[in-house]
């Protein structure tokens, strides 16, 4: 039985060991569900193909079967032929050394786009390997682009995709280049938790799909610091820890920790900043003379 976080005594909801293992209803699934079913069609799919009287085309997103844990979608340098809309569980990306030390680049959560860094070399660069039983969306690339020439709003979609992918880079280099241990730790916390949130989960109360040593990985950081880091939030009660269940006790503090603003919020001095000149000052009127 899950430890209770707090101490309040009303029932809170229990989410399921393995959210991968509860689709639709069935204990068992087989498949990822279809778009009509699935709780993040509306995130995912064009504008377009959301509206009445449009169907999805079945040749354009396809269902496949579930990919059990530790089980690799591709390895690096295999053929990009396909996308890949995770729907629900958890992906890495990885690189392995000529003696098979693993190092994680990333990881892939619901809602997230898998093969959009392949498109330019056709071939994948990491090994795409599940974390935890997931079910995913192909969309075949050849079929998405015979699509997009009569439908141009399709490679309207992918640029936008493609340009969030590369912004979201950006922001966690940017998150990671710089800063203590315990900067990193809560960066990368409130980072996936806005992340589940995108995949229409909460964003405070998660269980994460990765081990602390395969995070600690991800950040660089040891199995020991993380051990001493997820002590010292739970006794300042940042966090709420048990094993793999997070729960984000005080997202204010996680950010100031992080030296972030919460969303929604604004700088101090916003609206204050002098308006930027541009050109040579000019000579005040007393040197003029």
């Amino acid at each position: 039985m899950r430890v209770p976080f707090d101490t309040r005594t009303e029932p809170r909801p229990q989410p399921p060991a393995n959210p991968a293992l509860v689709l639709a209803g069935h204990a068992a699934p087989s498949r990822a569900q279809g778009c009509g079913t699935c709780r993040l069609s509306k995130r995912c799919l064009p504008p377009f193909l959301k509206g009445a009287g449009h169907e999805v085309p079945e040749r354009l997103i396809q269902q496949t079967p579930l990919l059990e844990k530790g089980a690799t979608l591709h390895h690096s340098g295999s053929p990009f032929e396909n996308l890949y809309v995770l729907q629900v569980g958890a992906l890495k990306g990885v690189t392995r050394d000529t003696v098979g030390a693993e190092t994680i680049a990333r990881f892939y959560l619901p809602g997230e786009i898998v093969g959009l860094n392949a498109i330019d070399r056709g071939c994948f660069s990491l090994n795409i390997v599940a974390l935890e039983t997931s079910a995913l969306c192909r969309i075949p690339y050849r079929v998405f682009q015979s699509h997009a020439i009569t439908h141009p709003p399709l490679m309207h979609w992918l640029l936008r995709r493609i340009s969030a992918e590369i912004l979201n880079e950006q922001e966690t280099r940017m998150a990671f280049a710089s800063g203590n241990a315990a900067q990193v730790l809560a960066r990368v916390l409130i980072d996936l938790g806005q992340r589940f949130a995108r995949g229409g989960l909460s964003a405070t109360r998660m269980r994460l799909p990765m081990t602390r040593c395969e995070l600690g990985n991800y950040l660089g950081l040891t199995p020991e610091t993380m051990s001493r880091l997820f002590r010292r939030f739970t006794r300042q009660r940042l966090v709420a820890a048990v094993r793999r269940e997070i729960e984000l006790l005080d997202i204010h503090g996680l950010h100031r920790l992080a030296g972030s603003r919460p969303p929604g919020t604004q700088s101090p001095h916003a609206g204050s900043m002098p308006r930027p000149r541009y050109g040579p000052e000019p000579i005040p009127a007393a040197s003029r003379a």
